[in-house]
């Protein structure tokens, strides 16, 4: 298991607002934040190529939705 997970480097692109709001949405839809649809969606990609780097554990840090109380 993990101790500590240092995310120290950010990295950013420029998208379209469609783009924007898809992955606004889809996270949404998961209930996730934008952070972690984000992480994990990258962490996806570079599984496809091939790339090798350490994996994180599956960050879900879960969005409140209106009208729904979550428990623990």
């Amino acid at each position: 298991m993990f101790d500590h997970i240092s995310l120290d480097h950010r990295l950013t692109a420029a998208v379209t607002n469609d783009i924007a709001d898809a992955v606004r949405a889809a996270a949404e839809l998961r209930g996730l934040t934008v952070a972690d649809y984000v992480r994990g969606s990258v962490q996806a990609r570079l599984m496809l190529d091939g790339a090798r780097f350490a994996r994180l554990p599956n960050l879900q840090r879960v969005t409140a939705r209106p009208g729904r109380g979550r428990s623990i």
